[in-house]
């Protein structure tokens, strides 16, 4: 039902965007309050799209254990994605580290980089200016392990049970606009990976998120 809503409401949300820009370029090109209350309402419009842009890549996490898996290059999928939050970290004086081996994975099409966006995204939000998030690439018997440390409040025992379920957000994400299904994604592309999502306490005391896939064969 999720998807086919989301299907529904795709359509129209777009020819919402569409006039609404079409209306803009008609207004004078100095700012007014009209300017920017349409600039705010294509702001709710675009968060909205990536709303249901995640409850469709949700919805279609139950055909991806029939989708074929690939290798990664698990130290090189990190570092390309540590390289790619580098802007948005640096602009709050967050240090992003990358540590690790080089070892290949097992996965379905982009399921560790779409992961470890996931795990940046909410590692920034909750790590203080300043701070530091760690992403360390491991190899143990018969895995591949990537994990992401932040220096955030971290999870409850109880949150960490939680956290895997569609729209369920802990203490420290409802101060942050988002749809709650990051972390469902990231746990059903690695399940279809056959590996599995890990949470648990940091060393610096706020979350660890891990990645487990299987070496390559």
């Amino acid at each position: 039902m999720a998807a086919a809503a989301a299907h529904q409401v795709r359509g129209p949300l777009s020819s919402v965007r569409l006039r609404l820009e079409l209306v803009l370029d008609r207004l004078p090109r100095t700012p007014t309050p009209a300017r920017e209350e349409i600039h705010g309402v294509l702001r709710e419009v675009e968060r909205l799209s990536q709303v249901l842009e995640q409850v469709l890549a949700w919805s279609s996490m139950a055909q991806e254990a029939e989708t074929p898996v690939e290798t990664v290059d698990a130290l090189g999928a990190a570092a390309a994605r540590v390289d790619a939050w580098h802007a948005p970290a640096s602009a709050r004086g967050v240090r992003l580290c990358l540590d690790g081996v080089a070892v290949t994975g097992a996965q379905v099409p982009g399921a560790l980089e779409q992961c470890l966006d996931v795990f940046l995204d909410n590692a920034l939000h909750v790590t203080p200016d300043g701070g530091e998030v760690a992403v360390t690439v491991r190899s143990a018997p018969r895995q591949v392990r990537v994990e992401v440390c932040d220096q955030g409040p971290g999870m409850t025992e109880k949150e960490i049970a939680r956290a895997g379920e569609p729209f369920w957000r802990g203490g420290a994400g409802r101060v942050r606009r988002g749809t709650g299904l990051g972390l469902t994604i990231a746990a059903a592309l690695l399940s279809a990976s056959g590996g599995r999502l890990e949470l648990g306490r940091s060393p610096a005391g706020g979350l660890r998120a891990v990645a487990v896939l299987p070496c390559a064969a």
